[in-house]
């Protein structure tokens, strides 16, 4: 089974909304760029329900928080692919 669920996807932020299956949490998932890697990967973060429905409400209020992501401020809330 795929872990990993989108729901909803901004083409234009380039970020998805889903769920994790084999948590049930909720997730935003985004390219990033590894420190010693020159390619991009899709990475996922874990968010509230109150972040997953303003986001995807209005997904223009999900910037700051991507670009949290991409620039490695948002690593706590890093799901490890394990």
């Amino acid at each position: 089974m795929q872990r990993f669920i989108d729901d909803f996807v901004s083409r234009e932020q380039r970020f998805s909304l889903g769920r994790d299956t084999r948590t049930g949490g909720l997730y935003l998932s985004t390219p990033v760029s590894g420190r010693r890697l020159a390619a991009e990967y899709e990475a996922y973060f874990t968010i509230d329900a109150g972040e997953y429905a303003r986001f995807r409400a209005d997904p223009a209020l999900a910037d700051g928080f991507v670009e949290d992501c991409r620039m490695g401020r948002q690593a706590a809330r890093l799901i490890s692919p394990g």
